[in-house]
């Protein structure tokens, strides 16, 4: 058996869902690539895919394979397009992670400059606030938020700075009063982002100053974007990304609390499956997604909160 063949048809197949139309693609009988797969999931000794007259799935084994079959079948492209050549030109599946905030962070317009300027690129965004290993998973890199600026992710790269708001609706600060001072937070209705290590800490900076308070709510949430419909709707007090809550703001929807007070603000980083090095369009993805960040100063790496 042609193991490297048999693992090209076999990637084939499941990005196609289609026996047939992987058949057609690689210019093969369906019979071949059937012959192809079987005969692979004989080597291996387990079933790979799951058949109904309907649609083809993945098994956990099949799973498990499929992503190790993308990485070798892309180490192997990126080693030969890179032979004799100083700068390969970056193609193939590019399969993306983010956390499901950033797609309010203009996310889908980088995304379309970055595949009108490498066309050999196809790319698979999936948005979900679960961090696990992008290796585990298949990914080639991963967008993660890391918990504060004084712990640096390990194994990752940084490219943005995320500044966050503490803010509360006009309907919430008329019924209940605003704080005039940190302490002042304990006795409001806080509205938590739930993900993180301490998520009721709100650590807050001022010019020479740091204080840290726990807050306390009757709504916990691990989304971002409800917790900005709660807020809008009077709910309480929050702390949230910047870039989500910054036209509210403008409209005067939201009104930031203790202005002299600065969030403590988050890292985004590009995390690499390890100890893969970065192929030449995940390279230029997150080169490309970091310019993109870089042209707002409130994503610029190297500015502080109290900047």
């Amino acid at each position: 058996m042609d193991r490297l063949t048999s693992m090209m048809v076999f990637r084939k197949v499941v990005e196609r869902h289609s026996f047939s139309v992987a058949a057609e693609e690689l210019a093969m009988s369906a019979g071949s690539v059937s012959k192809y797969v079987a005969g692979l999931e004989t080597h291996i000794g387990t079933p790979l895919l799951a058949r109904t007259t309907r649609r083809i799935s993945l098994t956990e084994a099949g799973a498990t394979y499929y992503a190790k079959c993308v990485r070798i079948l892309d180490d192997i492209e990126d080693a030969e397009k890179s032979t004799g050549q100083l700068h390969p030109t970056p193609r193939g599946l590019l399969k993306v992670r983010a956390p499901i905030s950033l797609g309010s962070a203009h996310l889908g317009r980088t995304i379309a400059d970055f595949l009108a300027r490498f066309p050999e690129v196809k790319l698979e965004l999936t948005l979900n606030d679960f961090f696990v290993d992008p290796a585990e998973q298949g990914f080639d890199v991963a967008i993660a938020i890391g918990q504060n600026d004084r712990e640096p992710m390990r194994g990752a790269r940084p490219i943005a700075r995320m500044a966050r708001a503490m803010v509360a609706a006009p309907l919430y600060l008329a019924r209940h009063g605003e704080p005039a001072t940190v302490p002042d937070l304990k006795r409001h209705n806080c509205l938590v982002y739930s993900r993180g290590q301490v998520p009721d800490e709100w650590r807050l900076l001022s010019t020479g100053s740091e204080r840290t308070v726990r807050v306390t709510g009757d709504c916990r949430c691990n989304n971002s974007q409800v917790l900005r419909e709660a807020l809008l709707e009077g709910a309480g007090i929050g702390l949230l990304p910047t870039f989500l809550v910054a036209d509210d703001i403008r409209a005067d929807h939201l009104r930031a609390v203790l202005p002299a007070w600065t969030p403590e603000s988050r890292t985004l980083y590009a995390v690499f499956p390890q100890p893969r090095q970065p192929s030449p369009k995940v390279r230029e993805f997150v080169d490309f997604l970091a310019r993109s960040f870089a042209v707002d100063s409130q994503w610029r790496l190297g500015f502080t909160n109290e900047g």
